[in-house]
C-alpha cells in the first residue's frame, strides 16, 4: 500500500508538470506570434496551437475581406472547421466563443 501511496504521488506531481508546460507553451505561443490575448481567452486552454495559428492566420485576413464571403471563401471552415475570415470578423473586438470551433 505504501508502493502505490508514493507512486500516486509521484505520477499527481508529473501531470501537474505537464499541464503548467503545457500552459506554458499556449502563453508563449500567443507572445510569440503578437496574439490578442483577449480576443482568444476562451479559446486558449482548449484549441491546439495549430488551430489557434490558423485561426490567428484568418483574423489577420478581416482587414481586407471583412464580412465578404465570396473573397473569404470560407476554405478554413470547410477544411478545417474552424472560424473562417468572415466570421472572424465578427470578433473583431470581443471575444471568439468556444462553439465557434468544432470539438475536433
Amino acid at each position: 500500500m505504501g508502493d502505490l501511496f508514493t507512486s500516486w504521488g509521484v505520477m499527481k506531481n508529473v501531470i501537474a508538470l505537464q499541464h503548467n508546460e503545457i500552459k506554458a507553451s499556449f502563453n508563449k505561443i500567443l507572445h510569440m506570434v503578437g496574439y490578442n490575448v483577449s480576443l482568444y481567452k476562451r479559446l486558449v486552454d482548449f484549441v491546439s496551437k495549430h488551430a489557434l495559428m490558423h485561426i490567428a492566420e484568418e483574423f489577420d485576413r478581416v482587414k481586407h475581406v471583412s464580412f465578404d464571403s465570396v473573397h473569404c471563401g470560407c476554405v478554413l471552415k470547410r477544411t478545417h472547421f474552424l472560424p473562417c475570415t468572415c466570421e472572424l470578423a465578427r470578433y473583431d473586438l470581443s471575444i471568439i466563443p468556444l462553439n465557434e470551433v468544432h470539438v475536433m
